[in-house]
């Protein structure tokens, strides 16, 4: 099912009851503003605010961390969060299937080949030199929230993922299963979503 994305604030949110949602906000913005803690704690406060929204404003949210350090809502139950922050900006998904998110900042570094498959790396080789950068950025946030969605990021080699650019918007990763995932471009970041693919 297709992300919704959002910019803004909450009440403008307009949710279908089943779509996962992305929404992408500052964390020293005004909705971050008076919440208390360090930018981790900030993140938490405005993803529970998320939940609430789509809940019930008067529902109490508790997030947790899995021992691979990924974030779990353990109440209200069957929801699913990701967070991904880059930039002084965060990205936070929720959905009722599991979810990963990922953000990164758009620059002009080369592409690092080692991270690509052989299959990847021959597609971006055929783009034009100044489009290599972001189209090697935008695989990395697909396989960032692919290896999210594992759940154990740290023990997967970025080599190992295998994406598959359909469109400036679609993608597969495949890794110990297959996601669909969903890409845009902000003015300054890559911004992905990946839930399961369905058999």
């Amino acid at each position: 099912m297709t992300p919704i994305w959002h910019d803004g604030p909450l009440d403008a949110l307009v949710w279908d009851g089943r779509s996962p949602i992305a929404w992408s906000v500052a964390e020293t913005g005004p909705y971050a503003a008076g919440l208390p803690g360090d930018a981790r704690a900030i993140r938490h406060c405005l993803a529970s605010a998320l939940i609430r929204k789509l809940v019930s404003e008067s529902v109490e949210v508790h997030v947790t961390r899995s021992p691979a350090g990924a974030p779990i809502v353990a109440a209200p139950e069957g929801w699913y969060l990701s967070l991904s922050s880059r930039g002084a900006h965060a990205l936070i998904g929720v959905s009722r299937a599991p979810i990963a998110v990922d953000r990164e900042v758009i620059d002009d570094h080369p592409p690092l080949w080692d991270m690509l498959t052989k299959t990847e790396a021959d597609a971006l080789r055929h783009l034009p030199a100044l489009a290599r950068p972001q189209a090697w950025l935008r695989r990395w946030t697909i396989k960032e929230a692919h290896a999210k969605l594992i759940g154990e990021p740290r023990r997967i080699r970025p080599e190992s993922i295998e994406t598959v650019v359909t469109d400036p918007t679609h993608a597969t990763a495949a890794f110990e299963g297959t996601s669909r995932c969903w890409s845009r471009s902000t003015t300054d970041a890559i911004e992905t979503v990946a839930q399961w693919s369905q058999p």
